[in-house]
C-alpha cells in the first residue's frame, strides 16, 4: 500500500508542470495512448474483416446449396419423366395383347360432300341419310376384322368416342350474295367479276346450311359418344371484295377458320396422352399428312383412313389401312332404314360449283 502511494506520488511529481521530468513523461504517456488506440483499431478491423469473410462465405454457400437443390430437382424430374414414359410403354405393351383403344375423327363437310356425290349422284337431299348411331359400330367392326387379319387373332377394341368437325356459313354470307346479285343487275362495274348465280341457288344454299346446322348441333350432338366442334366460316366484307378469292363463277369464297388445325391438334394431342391406339380419320384432305406422320413415327399409333373409292391420294397412302365405304356398297350399313332403297350405285366423283361444300 505504501509502495502504491509512493508510485502515485512520483507520478504526480513527474507530471506536474514545471518539473524537469514533465516533458519526457508526457511524451511517454502520449506514445502509450497512441499504442493503445492503434491496438484497439487493429483488433476492430480484424473483427470487421472476419465478419465480411463470413458473410461472403455464407452467401457463397447459400448459392451453391440453391444450385445443388435446383440440379437435384431437375435430375428428379428427368428420372420421373423417364420412369413415367417407361411405365406408359410397359402398360401399352401389356394392353396391346388385350385391347386397343379406337377414336374416330370426322371432317363433316368433306364427308358429307363425298357421301352425297357417291350415294346420291346428282341429287342433293337437304336431310342427310347417314345413320350416325350405326356409323361407329360399322367402323369398329371393320377395324376388328383388319386387326384379326394382320395379327391372326381376335382383338378387343375399346371405343373412345367420335369427334365431328363441321363448318357453317353465317347468314351474312347469303345476304352478301343477294347484294352481289342486285349489283349485277344495277351496277355490274362494282363487282370484281361477273357473278353467275341465281337467287334460287342462294336460297337452296341457305336451306342446306340450316340443315347442316340442325344436323351438327342437334342430331349428332345428341348421339352417345359424339363430340361436336362447330367452326364458322368467315364472311368476306362487302367493302373488301376486290381483295377476296372467288370461284370461277365469281362467287366469293368464305374460308374455313382453322378446321384442319383443330383436327390435326386433336389427333396429335390425343396420341400424346394415349387416348387412342388406333385413330380413324374420315376425310379426303391431304393437309392431315404431317399430323399422321407424327402420330405414326413419334407416338407409335395406327391411323386408318375412311372414305370412298379405290384410287389413292397422299392421305390414304400414309395411313396403315383404309376402310372403303364404297366396297361392296358398305355405305348401306350406315344408311338410315328406308333411305337405302333410294341410294344409287357408287359413281365417279363429279366436279361441284361454288357455294357450300
Amino acid at each position: 500500500m505504501q509502495g502504491l502511494e509512493a508510485l502515485l506520488s512520483d507520478l504526480k511529481r513527474v507530471l506536474t508542470p514545471g518539473a524537469a521530468e514533465a516533458p519526457l513523461a508526457w511524451l511517454l504517456v502520449a506514445i502509450l495512448l497512441t499504442l493503445v488506440v492503434g491496438l484497439i483499431l487493429l483488433l476492430r478491423r480484424r473483427t470487421d474483416d472476419s465478419t465480411d469473410v463470413d458473410n461472403v462465405f455464407l452467401a457463397s454457400a447459400a448459392a451453391t446449396r440453391r444450385a445443388r437443390e435446383i440440379s437435384e430437382i431437375d435430375s428428379f424430374a428427368r428420372r420421373a419423366s423417364a420412369s413415367a414414359e417407361e411405365l406408359k410403354g410397359r402398360v401399352r405393351k401389356l394392353r396391346t395383347g388385350h385391347f386397343q383403344q379406337v377414336k374416330i375423327y370426322i371432317d363433316h363437310s368433306n364427308f358429307i360432300r363425298t357421301w352425297t356425290q357417291v350415294v346420291h349422284g346428282r341429287d342433293r337431299p337437304l336431310q342427310h341419310d347417314i345413320n350416325w348411331t350405326t356409323l361407329p359400330q360399322v367402323l369398329m367392326e371393320e377395324t376388328t376384322e383388319w386387326l384379326a387379319n394382320i395379327r391372326r387373332g381376335p382383338q378387343a377394341l375399346v371405343y373412345r368416342g367420335t369427334n365431328v368437325y363441321g363448318t357453317l356459313f353465317q347468314e351474312d354470307y347469303f345476304k352478301l350474295l343477294e347484294t352481289m346479285l342486285r349489283l349485277e343487275q344495277t351496277a355490274p362495274d362494282k363487282l370484281p367479276l361477273p357473278i353467275r348465280l341465281r337467287k334460287e341457288t342462294v336460297e337452296r344454299w341457305r336451306e342446306e346450311n340450316e340443315a347442316h346446322r340442325t344436323e351438327l348441333m342437334r342430331t349428332i350432338q345428341q348421339e352417345l359418344g359424339y363430340t361436336m366442334v362447330p367452326i364458322v366460316r368467315r364472311t368476306p366484307r362487302e367493302d373488301q371484295l376486290m381483295s377476296c378469292n372467288f370461284t370461277a363463277g365469281g362467287i366469293p369464297i368464305a374460308p374455313e377458320k382453322m378446321l384442319d388445325t383443330h383436327i390435326a391438334t386433336d389427333l396429335i394431342g390425343d396420341a400424346t396422352f394415349d387416348v387412342y391406339d388406333i385413330a380413324l380419320i374420315v376425310s379426303e384432305d391431304s393437309d392431315f399428312v404431317p399430323a399422321v406422320d407424327f402420330v405414326h413415327e413419334m407416338r407409335n399409333k395406327h391411323v386408318v383412313h375412311v372414305g370412298f373409292g379405290g384410287h389413292s391420294n397422299d392421305l390414304r397412302s400414309k395411313c396403315h389401312h383404309r376402310i372403303d365405304l364404297g366396297r361392296d356398297r358398305m355405305f348401306r350399313r350406315v344408311q338410315r332404314p328406308g333411305d337405302a332403297a333410294n341410294a344409287r350405285a357408287p359413281t365417279a366423283k363429279r366436279s361441284g360449283g361454288g357455294g357450300q361444300t
